[in-house]
């Protein structure tokens, strides 16, 4: 599994300290994620009425609501209802115009003339119970998309691919070709919780009834944040969750498997990247990924980096076998050496090596320092 990510000093802090960080979905550059439109299916008739009762802050007859849900209540209970809460469920201060009502009264007065035949009273209400009902019903949706802002603001997200060569994850998330993508061991914890999204052309059925199950709350948690349109497919994305946001939390050292810089990646920020992982983890591979000449894509070539210890140490090892006691210039021993460095790279290690006086500098020209290991010695 891969993430891509610019080069910055975020970006930097993470890499040094094995963390990644976990978004908060209000930031993503899809306004559909995690907050698309719920469209409900499975919610219970009691679990609609309780969800009702719960958020509304208001004492209903749960027993009431269900007859209105169900269409088998009396008309006595019907009225008392009504009589108890119809100003709260229809605003007839309204002055939109869309009001069928007058006011309470008038409500109640239509309400008392409506005959009871048997047990068919609500089929002879009409309007009255349709009203009440779709009222009902828009203020339990309204209450869910506010409970599930409010719930799933807090949550983290950290976005991962399956793809380390597309162009345009290379375009978006890495700074235009110029960032690095890291590739992590799906079986180590916690790149092994990641969930898959899935891709659809309209908004999926979401069972709500698992919101509000806490043995399945995870299970709510990935199908109502793991579905993005179709267009969004060729990102290939696996997530990984968290119950708090803008927080970075920390991954083993040993999960990382690789580093890929993009093809417009600074030589400079290579180098100090591939240092801090180097440090942290010698196993880690390093790629750079270049152009295909046939196609319109990108595909790695590795490379190895040493770092400036194991550059400089390979140097002196170079000196003491082919210049020994001779001195030597810069370009005499850049035609010696095999491994891929520069000159002005080169010319800053030599620099360096004289300033830990292990090597003598002597208008232009270099020399090795040889321990005088009879110095010290007493005569016999």
């Amino acid at each position: 599994m891969f993430k891509y990510s610019p080069i910055n000093s975020y970006s930097l802090r993470n890499l040094q300290k094995n963390q990644i960080f976990f978004n908060n979905p209000l930031n993503f550059n899809d306004p559909f994620d995690t907050f698309h439109p719920a469209k409900i299916k499975g919610l219970s008739d009691q679990k609609f009425v309780d969800l009702y009762c719960d958020y509304s802050k208001r004492e209903f007859d749960k027993k009431a609501l269900l007859g209105i849900i169900n269409k088998n209540i009396s008309k006595q209970d019907f009225y008392n209802f009504c009589e108890e809460h119809i100003d709260y469920i229809f605003d007839f201060n309204d002055e939109s115009g869309n009001q069928i009502f007058k006011n309470k009264s008038d409500f109640l007065e239509q309400l008392s003339n409506i005959e009871e035949l048997n047990s068919n009273f609500v089929e002879n209400i009409g309007s009255f119970f349709s009203a009440i009902k779709l009222k009902i019903q828009e203020s339990i949706l309204q209450t869910l998309q506010n409970i599930r802002q409010e719930s799933f603001s807090k949550i983290g997200v950290c976005c991962f691919s399956k793809n380390n060569s597309n162009l345009l994850m290379w375009s978006h998330y890495a700074d235009n070709h110029q960032g690095f993508c890291l590739e992590f061991d799906s079986n180590i914890k916690p790149f092994s919780k990641t969930f898959e999204v899935t891709y659809e052309s309209e908004i999926p059925d979401i069972n709500l009834d698992l919101l509000y199950n806490e043995k399945d709350e995870l299970d709510f948690i990935e199908k109502l944040l793991s579905f993005k349109s179709i267009d969004w497919k060729y990102e290939e994305e696996l997530r990984i969750f968290h119950k708090e946001s803008n927080k970075s939390y920390f991954y083993p050292a040993h999960s990382l498997k690789a580093i890929y810089f993009g093809i417009r990646a600074n030589q400079s920020d290579i180098e100090i990247i591939c240092s801090i992982i180097k440090s942290q983890n010698p196993s880690v591979k390093f790629y750079r990924m270049k152009k295909q000449e046939v196609t319109f894509g990108v595909i790695p070539e590795e490379f190895f980096y040493s770092t400036a210890m194991e550059v400089q140490s390979s140097l002196l090892l170079i000196i003491s076998e082919i210049f020994k006691d001779n001195e030597f210039t810069v370009n005499q021993l850049l035609n010696r050496i095999t491994n891929n460095i520069t000159e002005n790279q080169l010319i800053a290690h030599l620099e360096d090596l004289s300033t830990k006086n292990m090597l003598n500098k002597n208008d232009g020209k270099y020399l090795l320092k040889v321990k005088n290991t009879n110095r010290n010695k007493t005569p016999q």
